[in-house]
Parts: C-alpha cells; sequence; structure tokens
C-alpha cells in the first residue's frame, strides 16, 4: 500500500490544493479498499472536500479561521447561489460532524451507505472544484 504523506505545507496554491483533494481520494479509495475502516475513509474525504473549499476561495494559510467559518461561506457564496448542489453541502457537513467531535470509541462510526454517500459528494465537488477558474 502507498498512501502518501500529508504535506506540512499550508501555502499551496488553488492548484497545488485540488491536487492535494486527489490525492485524498485515493487515499480514501485504498483504506476502502483495503478495508481499514470508515472513519478512516470519512477523514480523507473531508480532507479532499476541504482542499475544494480553501482552492475554491485562494485560501493558502487557514489563519485563524475555523472549517466551520469556512463551511458557512461555501453554503452562502455556492450552495445558496445554485453553482453547487445542497447534497454536496449536506455530506460536507456529515463528514464534518464525524470527523470534528473525536476518535473516541462512543463516537458513531460512519456506515458503508454513508461512507459511499460522502464518497460520490467529494468526487463531485473535486470534478466541479477543477472546472472553476
Amino acid at each position: 500500500m502507498s498512501v502518501r504523506p500529508d504535506r506540512g505545507k499550508i501555502d499551496m496554491t488553488p492548484k497545488e490544493r485540488i491536487i492535494h483533494a486527489r490525492e485524498n481520494m485515493e487515499d480514501a479509495r485504498i483504506f476502502l479498499r483495503e478495508h481499514m475502516g470508515n472513519k478512516a475513509v470519512l477523514t480523507k474525504l473531508y480532507h479532499a472536500m476541504m482542499n475544494c473549499l480553501f482552492a475554491l476561495f485562494d485560501i493558502q494559510d487557514i489563519g485563524t479561521l475555523s472549517h466551520a467559518e469556512i463551511i458557512e461561506r461555501f453554503e452562502r457564496e455556492y450552495v445558496r447561489t445554485g453553482k453547487i448542489a445542497a447534497t454536496v453541502l449536506d455530506f460536507l457537513r456529515r463528514a464534518y460532524d464525524l470527523t470534528h467531535e473525536c476518535d473516541c470509541d462512543h463516537m458513531p462510526v460512519p456506515t458503508d451507505e454513508e461512507t459511499e454517500s460522502v464518497m460520490k459528494a467529494a468526487d463531485e465537488l473535486v470534478s466541479i472544484t477543477e472546472g472553476f477558474p
């Protein structure tokens, strides 16, 4: 298995963010194929989706912004305007909820169906992001 380590680089260009999103998608597929657990898969999918948002907003350094603030901006500028389907936002929020609490035993494990739905939404968001200038 050849999973790429996460880059420590925070000053990525939008193009680099999209490449990183694609890498996260590939890692998620490897994790899924190797039965490494839905939490691990969902975490990679969430990172892919957030890299898309960083690319869309040309965020090179998150600074003091929270992921929740970036997701809210995404909703305002892309979902409410009809540029991106609301279902993508729904799955992004679900991935946020499942990955941001903690990796504790009492946290719910994403179902296979949930993981597959987030995978489709993440794929869609990556493809759409690649098409934006």
